[in-house]
């Protein structure tokens, strides 16, 4: 199952399963991207009063589209392979991140 997903790859030759970063890579890929996003259009994507659940569904929609944007990319212009696995961890890293930017805003809200 953890091969589907990209966490491990198999040697042709050997049958040995190696472990990859790539699944760690794609967590990480997007966050540059989402802090961008979420600094400049925060008071596009969120009215005054911000709930958990907005904030996850809105997560979801921007770094889903975003990373399907960049898969379909490669797809197309032949740069590299489209991979599901990519999608679901670049979403998740995206759906992590603004959990911690809204528990991050949420601090500096109450102290100041």
């Amino acid at each position: 199952v953890w091969g589907v997903w990209g966490i491990y790859r198999y040697n042709t030759v050997t049958g040995q399963r190696i472990l990859t970063s790539e699944c760690i890579e794609n967590f990480f890929l997007l966050m540059p991207y989402i802090v961008l996003m979420f600094w400049n259009f925060e008071e596009k994507i969120f009215d005054k009063k911000v709930y958990i659940g907005k904030i996850i569904l809105k997560s979801i929609q921007i770094a889903f589209l975003s990373s399907l944007t960049i898969e379909l990319l490669q797809l197309f212009l032949r740069l590299g392979t489209f991979q599901i696995s990519d999608l679901f961890f670049n979403t998740t890293g995206g759906i992590i991140y603004f959990l911690v930017n809204a528990v991050a805003e949420r601090i500096r809200r109450i102290r100041n």
